[in-house]
């Protein structure tokens, strides 16, 4: 049936066909799961619903198309299908085919008969090793043993297999047998390399693996002897064939090779055993395949117990052995039964097996068992045999990963064996990942290998040469942790136990976050570890539906494990984490350690060390542990460390621990444990009073119960009895105070204990209490005789410390202690008349005596006696030494002293305050301030009220101080100012307010204004950001301010509108004051948003009024003109003349600081913009001074200070032309009358809504026409640019009639608006008449007033002139000419006499005209005439007038230029024209030329010169090469340094000509000159550039300036010329070019430092630029762009291919110098994956297309061939049919490592003539930088003047030269032989003399 269409088989068809296939399934090997059942369609809820008729039934049936099953596969014998069994002897035919049969006892026998034939090939291969006569054959047994190894090894994976013990051991014998027959052993190699398939192999060597770690210890002996003579492990590959070959099997004399397994056989070694270890049954039912039976009959509803039954099978078709649930037509699950469950009532273990024979002893369960045992053993032996790396360990999506983060992987070490009274129904809790599937189950072989597995994966992860990390993957400790840890604590078997231990404590010491791993796997309910037999069935049966190639997603495991373990991370440490393993773990000791106690307690303390807090919290329980045993019991409610605790006793209290040594376990690890619960609540409790308190009671209530068994014996002992015991305890103790050297004891609990648990009236509590009197006199006693023996003073290293017993005492007792009057005299009187002494020896012991004796019965008297005690010991700390006080006190301070006590002493406020002040003029926290301030945290105790008032104004007054210094540096790092330094004492002093404010001290009056207010701009103005980030004194500073808003009442918020005042007052001072370096932007930025507690409106608070603005912006004191006239040229309504600069005032500063400021707060808030657009003008005022700024550098602009960097301006200029854009973007309708109206009426006031855009217009237009200063002109045009946008022709009118109205009152103005007329609106029909009306004017103008009259005439016109490119004519062409005309008038007068033309036209008129000419050229190109004179002449005086560094003159050099660039253009299409030009065009070149070699590098940026430097490289850029000399490059080398991009660009262009005329006359001289007089080097111009160190990690910082790059971008271009310096260069050049780099040594200094630094090679790992997607060997200039770090990474990537190609002799004297290993194989592995290949590529290119004059094309009989793949150039010269044939195979990482040369055939040549060839051209091609053409090129020459008989040179025996190609012409008159003349001159040099070097006569 085709796919897609219905099947019309009926309902009882359909059940008949699933039968069936149910029947195939249980007949085959592989069960074939059942097809899904056919759904029916759901009935309503109702009932049966409407009754549907036969057709709507039959439509509305499902149909289902049932695929028919499928037979399987017949297994191809080799013996049929190749044909030896016709080959082999009978005999042996039927041996092999016994081999097939399916009866053990047959198969023994067989491989006995095969196992004969080889120990008779073995002897007559040895016999015939020693010429016996007795094996004289033909070797027929061996070879037919040979032959037949095909078959043996198709059969052997099934016998390596086999159930049978014997048929492995004999297979395995066999094997071994086999492999030592050289001829059989060598065939095995060959199949293994060459013939083999991969399935076939992978099958091979499975089984082979796994029967070398068979189950039985015999078998697997045998197979790993065969596994380790035929494969060498990886510690073995690498070493030398000596010592393989004494690795290797000797037989006979003769040496046994061995192979090493590739990664990929690795790999699929491991997911062989992999699927092994997960399908068992299944890799048994591939190798042993059952025939394909026909259908049987159908089977019962209840399948035979074991019996696979289809989908519900065990595993199904994956074959698990683990018996499998039912399933009811609900769904409910239904538990296995008992039996199933049971594996000892239905099977044999694999333990029971391995020493039988018989086959049908071994069911499914046990044959998976056996082979999951060598599946494991497998695993476990390439992980501590082999690389991770090569087993595809390299991430965390690995095969191998994969494999081992699989939960199904690692249930062979759990036991599913249901704990006791875990749940009912005989099940296991559901939450556990292996409740229902275990492979370990009943099988503890197979938990044995999986727990070393464990051990050894843990152990391998660690060791660096086998992995790359120290630590296993993610995933696999996730899933590794629960398996550990869910199977560790309910394993029962002895044996496994013993195994486990070495791997878990390994695990755990490694892995300590298993614990929380596996509590967030719980969380989940082990969603992620479900190990049912259905959902690993789906999950491979997804793998296989995505593909081998399909990758798990790891952003999302990767994400979700983030977050769970940020999730368990963040738990707090006293909330508790449920994990079910800890639950097993406490039923483990409740158990006592599953039976072994001697060997499970031992390891308890280390098991609890590395559980985390969130499951065994460190909170200690508030109350005794044994109060509620019901809760106990059952286990809830109950604090976790009274459950462990709970867990511990439960094995004494069922009696399991009947034997000594057991009891003594457990003791030691109960008490070890209280330890280290304990030391966990100290450690992070830091031993507060609530931990000591929770400590005591956890030991008590532990200790009473040990007390309570010991209680029990004492009742029954009798009073003699107890007496002689109890007088014996107490004599013992008393002997202890007298002599111990203890300084702490545990008599007084003891004794409490006594006294606590019997009764006052019994006989053992009267004798306890007698017993507490007589201690405790004795404990006083000994006090008073240790202070009176040392004069006063305890001596801490007397041995002896009878106050610690003391305190002890006191503290068990508690306050009842002093109830007895005879006893608290004597210690008051002790205390008050020693305090120091005593607190000195302890603190703790005078805390707790000033705590229980104030709380004693008579509290009054107590509280009394103590403040007492209290002034003694204050007043003795201020009296004693300096460091001894500070120490007393610090020992006092923030401990818990009762809250009666007052500080009242005179001598300890004096200390205080003399402590303060110290702390404040120190600035740094020592011990002094340390104590200071924790006095000042709670200083009622110690000091007084009077005390603090001193303190807290000396505080107000040093923050005030500090404060006021640091506001004139807010905002900037510590570094910049010197003045910084004295800020050293801010931290300290804000530390102490903070402590004073926190213990609730109140600042008022002036002090606390003052203080509050310098608080507030610590906290919120004064730092920087990275100070405001990390500094502790800024988080204080804000807490008081937030502490100081947070308080309620009149008086404080009275309080805090005066300090708010105060702080307005301040910020608005900063902003304005010129003489601080804070940045006025910066105080906006702080106070937007306003900080917590302050209102502030920067408008109204902080910035100047407009009015104070207006004034300022009008007065003179401000710079009104532009400040350099140079500006013009991109401003032509801008004056060329120099203008008088302002002199730098205060008020320019104060004006430029206020502007900044009200920039930076509106432009935050638009809203406030727009409400106020009168603070546009002066907003537009600042951005016409930055922009002036910004393009001309060397002007030190009076607004602006020299600290304001150029990033900062910039950011000035962005931010007033966004806020303009906004303002201006919405035109009112009716503006351009309203305005034009107002203006044209000079008297009247127009009445204009106040604060709209027409009043803004009017302002900014009346300022311009009144003043009419280039700056308010300046704003007008900036203006009307955005009114302009939207007006129509009408309003342009209105605004024409105005300009022209102001033409002579304002002719400034008047400029402006006819250019923004031109530039912006549309052109107004009046506007082409008022051209023609300026043009007409000039003729009238006289010479005298050429430059007044005509100069104004001229900017009017100028500024009407159109776009060039747009459709409006600028004049008629005989309007033109009459203007050109009279400009003329003006340079020449018949009137006047006088030849001093510079009277009349000055440089200003000068540059007005060529600026006219420059629209009027287009017009007047065809119309000769004079006029075309003036304009030559007028280019050839200002270029030789002109120049670079001259900055006034800079406006009329590019309108020069331009002219020219506009000539230029004309002449290309005008022939005339460009006749006429011709004559000057030389001229002006050679003028430009000049212009261009003039260096300005070192002047400060200007933006007009940056513009002329490109139009005149825009000229010569096409110059006649006859212009260009071979001194060009060296004139014009300073382009590449220029701070302009598109001038390094350009520049490049020009010095590329120049490189190579510069090499064309070096070619030409060096072959003119014979004499050697030529060296060709480098220019020093260009070498200045190349021998520069960057600083490239701060070129590659995105944040870097871009000039920088600039630096970067103009080195790297200038080894661009460098290295086109050696493009077409003859040999000898080339050479000549090279010796002066390695003379200077620059390529291993510079080049190499420099390029590797930006390429990312010295830092390595993510810094190295990757290279995959990009060509190395071209770069196109026109795509380079140097604010691009990528551009600039990629032009140092093509310089190094360069390099390379060019200079590779030089690299490699690099890489044979560098000492760092790990940079040299980073650069080796660079070189060779991205650039030796194309140059590999280029030079065999080269090699098979010469040229056409090359020797290799023109040389006859000569061929050559180029093979692309292997690299690799032969040359073959046929010589009388003979070949003579040279070989050069390129290295792959050519050229960094020499060629490989090989003389394939040497014919009619020497064995000295051949190799002086081969050397010569090794030489050529290694050290004088050849090519590989120019090394062939050499040896052709050589072999073919070789034959016809040229003679060679008797010193180097070479006919051709190598030095300079010459041939052997120096003869010696007396041996008549010849000499080249290089090798005489190094022949003369190194012997010092003039003798012949063979017959030793004088050639001279």
């Amino acid at each position: 049936m085709a796919k897609g269409q219905k099947s019309s088989a009926t309902s009882g068809t359909r059940k008949k066909n699933t039968r069936k296939a149910v029947q195939a399934a249980q007949g085959s090997s592989s069960a074939v799961p059942p097809p899904s059942p056919v759904p029916k369609p759901s009935k309503p809820k109702g009932g049966k619903g409407p009754k549907l008729s036969k057709r709507e039934a039959r439509e509305q049936r499902k149909k289902v198309y049932i695929p028919p099953t499928k037979p399987t596969p017949a297994i191809i014998d080799p013996l049929d299908t190749t044909g030896l069994a016709h080959s082999l002897l009978p005999e042996l035919v039927v041996i092999l085919r016994s081999l097939g049969k399916k009866d053990a006892v047959t198969r023994g026998k067989a491989i006995e008969e095969l196992a004969k034939w080889v120990e008779d090939a073995i002897k007559e291969q040895a016999a015939r090793n020693d010429d016996d006569d007795r094996y004289e054959g033909d070797g027929g047994k061996t070879d037919m043993v040979v032959r037949m190894l095909p078959v043996w090894l198709h059969r052997a994976p099934v016998l390596f297999t086999h159930s049978a013990r014997r048929i492995r051991h004999l297979a395995a014998s066999l094997h071994l047998s086999l492999l030592r027959l050289n001829p059989a052993r060598e065939a095995l190699l060959a199949w293994t390399n060459e013939i083999a398939s991969q399935e076939e192999l992978e099958i091979l060597l499975g089984t082979w693996a796994m029967l070398a770690h068979d189950v039985d210890r015999g078998v697997a002996t045998v197979g790993l002897r065969t596994w380790l003579e035929f494969f060498i492990p990886p510690s073995r590959a690498a070493v030398s064939e000596d010592e393989r070959r004494s690795a290797g099997l000797q037989t006979h004399g003769r040496f046994q090779p061995k192979i090493t397994l590739n990664p990929s056989l690795l790999t699929s070694l491991f997911n062989f055993s992999h699927h092994a270890l997960l399908d068992p049954l299944d890799l048994h039912t591939a190798l042993n395949p059952a025939p394909v039976l026909p259908p049987a009959a159908p089977a019962p509803q209840q399948a035979h117990k074991g019996t696979p039954t289809g989908k519900n099978a065990l595993h199904g078709k994956k074959g698990s052995p683990t018996p499998q649930s039912q399933q009811k037509k609900s769904g409910r699950y239904i538990p296995p039964s008992s039996s199933s469950l049971n594996p000892s009532s239905t099977t044999t273990s694999v333990l029971d097996l391995v020493t039988g024979d018989n086959v049908s002893e071994e069911n499914d369960s046990d044959r998976a068992g056996r082979l999951r045992v060598g599946a494991l053993g497998v695993i476990r032996y390439l992980l501590e045999n082999w690389p991770l790396i090569d087993l595809g360990y390299a991430s965390d999506h690995s095969i191998v990963t994969t494999h081992l983060s699989s939960p199904v992987f690692w249930s062979c070490l759990h036991p599913t064996v249901i704990p006791t009274g875990s749940t009912s129904d005989n099940q296991q809790p559901e939450s556990c990942p292996f409740s229902i599937t275990s492979f370990g189950q009943g099988q503890p072989q197979v938990r044995q290998a999986a727990w070393a597995l464990v051990g050894s994966l843990v152990r391998v992860s660690k060791e660096p040469t086998f992995s790359d990390t120290d630590k296993l993957p993610v995933h696999v400790v996730r899933t590794l942790s629960t398996a550990i840890l869910r199977s560790a604590w309910v394993e029962t078997h002895s044996s496994v136990r013993t195994a486990l231990g070495g791997p878990l404590m390994l695990f755990l010491k490694d892995y300590s976050q298993a614990w929380t791993i596996d509590a967030e796997n719980a969380s989940k309910g082990y969603s992620d570890l479900d190990v049912n037999v259905k959902d690993v069935e789906d999950d491979r049966d997804t793998d296989s539906e995505a593909g081998p190639d399909s990758d798990p997603d790891p952003e999302t495991d990767s994400d979700t494990d983030d977050v769970a373990t940020d999730a368990l991370a963040d738990t707090p440490p006293d909330v508790r984490v449920i994990s079910e393993a800890y639950a097993e773990f406490l039923q483990f000791l409740e158990l006592g350690c599953s039976g072994s106690p001697a060997e499970g307690y031992p390891l308890v303390l280390v098991v609890l060390a590395g559980i985390p807090t969130s499951i065994l919290p460190t909170a200690l329980p508030p109350t005794s542990l044994i109060g509620d045993k019901e809760k106990v019991e059952s286990g809830r409610g109950i604090h976790p460390v009274s459950q462990l605790l709970s867990s511990f006793w439960a094995p004494l209290d069922a009696g399991l621990l009947d034997k000594r040594a057991a009891t003594s376990s457990w003791l030691k690890a109960l008490c070890e444990c209280l330890v280290l619960i304990i030391r966990r609540r100290v450690c992070a409790e830091n031993m507060i009073t609530e931990g000591t308190e929770a400590a005591k009671i956890l030991l008590a209530s532990q200790f009473s119960r040990l007390w309570t068994d010991l209680q029990k014996g004492i009742n029954k002992a009798g009073d003699d009895l107890f007496d002689a015991s109890f007088d014996a305890f107490c004599s013992a103790i008393l002997d202890t105070l007298r002599t111990s050297q203890v300084t702490r004891d545990i008599a007084p609990t003891f004794f409490h204990v006594f006294t606590s648990t019997f009764a006052p009236q019994t006989h053992a509590g009267q004798k306890a209490r007698n017993a507490v009197e007589v201690y405790t006199r004795q404990v006083i006693e000994a006090l008073e005789t240790a202070i009176g023996s040392s004069d006063g003073t305890l001596i801490a290293d007397t041995g002896k410390d009878p106050l610690a017993a003391l305190v002890k005492l006191i503290d068990t007792f508690g306050p009842s202690l002093f109830d007895d009057t005879i006893f608290a005299s004597r210690v008051d009187a002790l205390f008050v008349a020693h305090p120091v002494a005593l607190l000195q020896v302890s603190t703790q012991g005078v805390l707790t005596y000033l705590r229980h004796r104030s709380t004693c019965s008579d509290r009054s008297q107590g509280e009394a006696q103590t403040q007492i005690f209290w002034m003694k010991l204050l007043d003795a700390i201020a009296s004693s030494q300096t460091k001894v006080g500070l120490s007393l006190l610090s020992s006092l301070v923030g401990t818990s002293v009762p809250p009666h006590l007052r500080g009242a002493s005179t001598a300890m406020d004096e200390l205080v305050e003399r402590l303060v002040s110290h702390a404040i003029a120190a600035g740094s926290q020592g011990s002094e301030e340390s104590a200071v301030a924790r006095v000042l945290s709670a200083p009622a105790p110690f000091i007084s009220s009077d005390c603090l008032a001193v303190i807290a104004s000396v505080l107000s007054n040093s923050v005030s101080t500090f404060s006021e210094t640091r506001m004139k540096y807010a905002g900037m790092p510590f570094s910049e100012p010197d003045e910084i330094s004295d800020l050293a004492g801010l931290r300290p002093t804000v530390e102490l307010v903070k402590k004073l404010v926190d213990s609730g001290y109140e600042f008022t009056g002036d002090i606390g204004v003052e203080l509050y207010a310098r608080i507030f701009l610590l906290g919120y103005v004064i730092p920087y950001d990275g100070e405001a980030s990390g500094s502790k004194w800024v988080e204080d500073a804000k807490t008081i301010w937030r502490s100081f808003i947070s308080k309620e009442g009149d008086r404080k918020r009275e309080l805090r509108e005066i300090a708010g005042s105060l702080v307005k007052r301040k910020l608005k001072s900063v902003v304005v004051d010129q003489d601080v370096e804070t940045k006025p932007e910066y105080i906006i930025q702080c106070i937007t948003p306003p900080p917590p507690g302050i209102e502030i409106d920067p408008l109204k608070d902080i910035l100047l009024s407009r009015g104070e603005l207006d004034s300022m912006l009008e007065s003179s004191l401000l710079p009104s003109s532009t400040a350099c006239p140079s500006l013009a040229l991109f401003d032509s309504t801008l004056p060329t003349s120099p203008s008088t600069h302002t002199l730098p005032n205060s008020t320019c500063k104060k004006y430029a600081r206020a502007v900044t400021a009200l920039l930076t707060h509106l432009t935050t808030s638009r809203a406030v913009a727009r409400s106020n657009l009168w603070a546009l003008r002066h907003i537009l005022v600042l951005g016409f001074y930055a922009n002036e700024y910004l393009r001309v550098e060397e002007i030190q602009d009076s607004l602006m200070t020299v600290q304001v960097t150029r990033s900062h301006l910039e950011d000035v200029v962005e931010k007033v032309k966004s806020l303009t854009t906004y303002l201006l973007g919405r035109v009112e309708d009716g503006i351009h009358a309203k305005v034009a109206n107002a203006l044209m009426d000079g008297n009247s006031i127009v009445p204009i809504e106040d604060g709209s855009l027409a009043s803004f217009v009017i302002t900014v237009a009346r300022c311009a026409r009144e003043k009419d200063k280039v700056r308010d002109a300046a704003l007008l045009g900036v203006v009307l640019q955005h009114l302009f946008s939207d007006a129509t022709k009408v309003d342009v009118d209105l605004w024409l009639a105005l300009a022209r109205r102001l033409e002579k009152s304002a002719p400034q103005t008047a400029i402006t608006i006819l250019a923004s007329i031109t530039a912006y609106a549309p052109e107004p029909p009046k506007l082409d008449r008022y051209r023609n009306e300026l043009a007409a004017s000039l003729i009238g103008v006289r010479r005298e007033a050429a430059s007044t009259t005509g100069l104004v005439t001229l900017r009017l016109l100028a500024a009407t002139a159109p776009d060039p490119d747009s459709d409006i004519v600028f004049l008629p062409q005989q309007r033109a000419v009459n203007v050109m005309k009279a400009c003329m008038a003006w340079f020449t007068d018949d009137d006047d006499d006088d030849d001093d033309d510079d009277d009349f036209v000055n440089e200003e008129l000068q540059s007005a005209i060529t600026l006219v000419s420059l629209h009027l050229a287009p017009i007047l190109q065809n119309v000769p005439g004079s006029h075309w004179d003036l304009i030559w002449d007028l280019i050839e005086s200002n270029l030789e007038e002109c120049s670079l560094g001259d900055s006034i003159a800079l406006t009329l050099l590019g309108r020069t230029l331009r002219l020219v660039i506009v000539i230029e253009d004309l002449t290309l299409t005008n022939k005339p024209l460009r006749e006429n030009w011709n004559e000057t065009r030389a001229t002006a070149f050679g003028l430009v030329k000049e212009l261009v070699m003039v260096d300005t590098t070192s002047l400060p940026y200007s933006e007009p010169r940056r513009l002329c430097l490109e139009l005149a490289l825009t000229i010569i850029e096409d110059m006649p090469s006859t212009m260009m000399t071979e001194k060009t490059l060296s004139r014009l080398c300073h382009l590449l340094q220029d701070q302009s991009q598109e001038v390094q660009r350009m520049g490049y262009r020009l010095l590329n000509t120049a490189a190579r005329k510069r090499t064309e006359h070096y070619v030409i001289e060096a072959g003119v000159n014979t004499e050697d007089a030529v060296k060709p080097e480098l220019p020093p111009e260009l070498l200045s550039i190349l021998q520069q160190s960057l600083d490239s990690g701060e070129v590659l910082d995105p944040d870097e300036q871009p000039t920088t790059r600039n630096k970067v971008s103009g080195y790297l271009l200038a080894w661009m010329i460098a290295f086109d310096l050696f493009t077409d260069a003859s040999m000898k050049v080339r050479s000549g070019y090279f010796n002066h780099m390695r003379s200077l040594d620059i390529i291993s200094r510079y080049f190499i430092s420099n390029v590797f630094e930006v390429l990312g090679l010295f830092s390595g790992g993510k810094r190295v630029v990757k290279l995959d997607a990009w060509a190395v060997d071209e770069f196109y200039l026109e795509t380079f762009e140097p604010d691009s770090v990528l551009s600039l990474q990629l032009l140092a990537a093509h310089l190094y291919y360069r390099a390379l190609l060019t200079s590779p002799a030089l690299i490699r004297s690099w890489i044979s110098d560098c000492t760092d290993r790990q940079l040299l194989t980073r650069v080796v592995d660079y070189t060779s994956s991205y650039f030796s290949p194309g140059i590999i590529k280029a030079e065999l290119a080269q090699v098979r297309q010469p040229d056409s004059s090359s020797e290799l094309s023109t040389t006859e009989n000569l061929t050559v061939k180029v093979s692309l793949a292997s690299g690799e150039v032969t040359a073959s010269y046929m010589v009388d049919e003979e070949a003579l044939e040279l070989s050069i195979r390129m290295p792959n990482d050519w050229p960094l490592h020499r060629l490989e040369v090989r003389d394939t055939k040497m014919v009619g040549v020497s064995e000295d003539k051949w190799r002086a060839w081969v050397l010569g051209m090794q030489q050529i091609v290694w050290q004088q930088n050849g090519r590989i053409v120019d090394g062939l090129t050499l040896f052709v020459k050589n072999v073919t003047l070789h034959f016809s008989g040229q003679v060679e040179c008797a010193i180097c025996y070479s006919i051709i030269s190598v030095m300079d190609a010459s041939l052997p012409q120096k003869p010696c008159k007396t041996c008549k032989n010849r000499f080249h003349a290089s090798c005489l001159y190094k022949w003369f040099k190194t012997s010092h003399s003039s003798s012949c070097p063979l017959c030793r006569s004088d050639i001279m």
